[in-house]
């Protein structure tokens, strides 16, 4: 069976360093919770059978849902949506067809497997991959100019699906998703990150943001859950603050180093991950 990957793009996605992220990871452990799903990059790249997914998107929960649950339903709608647009002959009149779409998604009738087909079409069509919402809780992400693209890939839907199967999905703030777990379990902490700079700081992909008083939370919230004996790695910037969140002793800081592309050019810059316990070693 070849592996399930993201089905969607993602800003501040992980794809391209997930296995480095990964070897982060115990080597044993009960159940994995990822309460800052997103794209899911990680989550695919080890593909658990026990564990909860959550994201304070509603619409990108509910997307999950569908393709563990009704995948089948989901792919022959996004096969006539992905017609359609294929059909069309010029941007001009794919970009009619994507502001379309996005005015019938931010319907409040618009639901259950039209919300979700639309979803990802939106996400694979917009611009750069990107969900971002207006202070009214609009998706408002412009038209991304492409020509093609593969909007409807029913392999990898189905390979999903399979990987979903045993997975508990939730929408809701990552405080309650951390509330079930466990001593023994893994919990992978993915936030948006802590700005390196004025102009980095873009949190808002929906109108709630998350400054740095959440940051603060959720490293309290990390170490009540070191005391409980769980497996704990999160993402974040390299930067003073951040590494400053996690000086305690029980944590471990580790450095990596990603490509990214800013402004039009490929750059490597560093990122942290951080551990509760040894690398190569259970607690």
């Amino acid at each position: 069976m070849s592996q399930a990957k993201p089905f969607l793009k993602w800003a501040g996605g992980k794809s391209r360093i997930a296995k480095d992220i990964a070897k982060f990871f115990p080597v044993n452990f009960d159940h994995y919770i990822e309460p800052f799903l997103g794209g899911g990059a990680i989550y695919f790249s080890i593909s658990p059978r026990n564990g909860l997914l959550n994201d304070l998107n509603k619409y990108l929960i509910e997307t999950y849902i569908i393709i563990r649950d009704r995948p089948n339903k989901l792919i022959s709608r996004l096969q006539i949506i992905d017609n359609e647009y294929h059909a069309l002959s010029t941007l001009e009149s794919k970009s009619k067809y994507y502001y379309d779409c996005r005015e019938q998604y931010n319907e409040a009738s618009t639901k259950d497997i039209e919300k979700s087909a639309l979803f990802i079409f939106l996400n694979k069509t917009g611009f750069n991959g990107m969900y971002r919402e207006n202070s009214k809780g609009k998706y408002n992400i412009p038209f991304g100019k492409h020509y093609k693209c593969l909007i409807c890939d029913t392999k990898n839907i189905l390979e999903v699906s399979r990987n979903l199967a045993t997975i508990s999905l939730t929408s809701g703030d990552y405080k309650e998703a951390l509330k079930s777990a466990q001593k023994g379990d893994l919990v992978y902490l993915d936030p948006p990150y802590v700005p390196v700079s004025k102009t980095s700081n873009f949190t808002q992909y929906q109108k709630e943001g998350f400054d740095y008083n959440e940051h603060i939370l959720l490293r309290d919230l990390a170490l009540e859950l070191h005391k409980k004996g769980c497996y704990i790695v999160i993402s974040n910037s390299c930067c003073k603050k951040s590494k400053d969140l996690y000086a305690d002793k029980a944590f471990h800081i580790h450095s990596i180093k990603i490509t990214r592309l800013i402004h039009a050019s490929k750059k490597i810059v560093p990122e942290i991950v951080v551990t509760n316990f040894c690398l190569g070693k259970d607690k």
